[in-house]
């Protein structure tokens, strides 16, 4: 028997790099040039020695990668790095210690993202009409993005924030990233012998509000959970934080084919789809449906066909082969704005 169809009644936004680059984050063609820019110029925990070890990838990986001026393709980087670390790592001749590179450079995404997010500060205190209706409370955001910008504007405006749920409760955002973010850790990986067990938080726990405490899974169970490291409610140390209470930040990098490393976000998947299938009103800001992403090109579809669909679905980008790639991929009606998303 199929299982009951629920009602459509939510707002959802899903959101993608275009409204984090309205925040100052950097686009996915610009991010391995950026951490590496960044490098040039500062030093902190993990980054010793990282700015050499991306040349030297960039240079096995690419027969025009020690040419001046070369600089590779995002999604094609990560793409062939993650299959180093599964397949060509220990090799005879192969790079040396590619997983603790790959590691180091998560830990790069995140120092440059809090950094971007930081100097951004002022421009979101001064309040921005666009993100003050998506963190309304009841509303739901799906995001492929790692960074925590509506959190952080969420946190300021008083909302309270959680990282699961779907779209039952409304006195709270619901906030659903399916690529992890820089400030989520494994239980296996989070640091919680050194520095205790309340510098972590459930996923399900609420951030900025009321809500109850909620006690961290033990065992096995703590292993494979993803944790999340208060470093929003701390934010004037929220670098700090991140680098010391993780060994790996848990972010799926953009790469043909994620699925299996989608494993420990099953449970935010399944969330997400059954919040997709409250949208009453689904609005795609600043995504384009980029081909690694075909997971979730799968579950948008699925979701947008269960019941009746969503009353209305908006495309907001300023790119018109974008608004092409969802009405031959998502549904034919969708309705096209294309405004970009106001800087901060």
């Amino acid at each position: 028997m199929p299982s009951p169809v629920p009602e459509r009644n939510r707002k959802v936004y899903f959101v993608g790099a275009g409204l984090s680059c309205a925040l100052g984050m950097p686009n996915t063609a610009a991010l391995i040039t950026d951490v590496k820019r960044e490098l040039e110029g500062d030093a902190w925990r993990h980054s010793a020695g990282l700015e050499d070890d991306l040349t030297r990838a960039v240079e096995a990986f690419y027969p025009d990668g020690g040419d001046t001026g070369f600089t590779p393709d995002a999604v094609d980087f990560f793409s062939v790095l993650h299959s180093y670390v599964e397949v060509c790592a220990g090799f005879p001749g192969s790079l040396p210690e590619t997983a603790d590179f790959f590691r180091r450079l998560k830990f790069g995404i995140a120092n440059l993202l809090v950094k971007r997010l930081k100097e951004a500060d002022p421009h979101l205190a001064a309040g921005s009409e666009y993100l003050d209706e998506v963190v309304q409370p009841g509303h739901i955001v799906v995001t492929s993005n790692w960074d925590f910008g509506i959190e952080r504007y969420a946190g300021m405006r008083e909302v309270p924030v959680r990282w699961r749920g779907r779209g039952t409760r409304t006195g709270e955002l619901v906030v659903l990233k399916l690529h992890g973010a820089i400030d989520w850790t494994l239980g296996s990986e989070a640091q919680i012998g050194r520095f205790g067990a309340l510098e972590f938080s459930p996923l399900s726990e609420q951030a900025f509000g009321p809500g109850y405490r909620v006690s961290l899974p033990s065992g096995k169970e703590r292993e494979g959970s993803v944790l999340r490291i208060k470093a929003l409610e701390e934010w004037g140390s929220a670098w700090r934080r991140i680098s010391s209470r993780t060994r790996e930040p848990y972010i799926v990098t953009m790469a043909r084919g994620k699925t299996g490393d989608l494993g420990p976000l099953r449970e935010i998947w399944r969330d997400a789809y059954e919040a997709l299938s409250r949208a009453q009103r689904l609005e795609i800001v600043g995504y384009s449906l980029p081909d690694d992403d075909v997971e979730i090109r799968t579950m948008l579809r699925a979701a947008v066909r269960r019941g009746e669909g969503p009353e209305q679905i908006i495309v907001r980008n300023p790119a018109p082969d974008v608004h092409v790639r969802f009405r031959r991929f998502l549904r034919r009606k969708v309705e096209s704005n294309y405004l970009p998303v106001d800087a901060v």
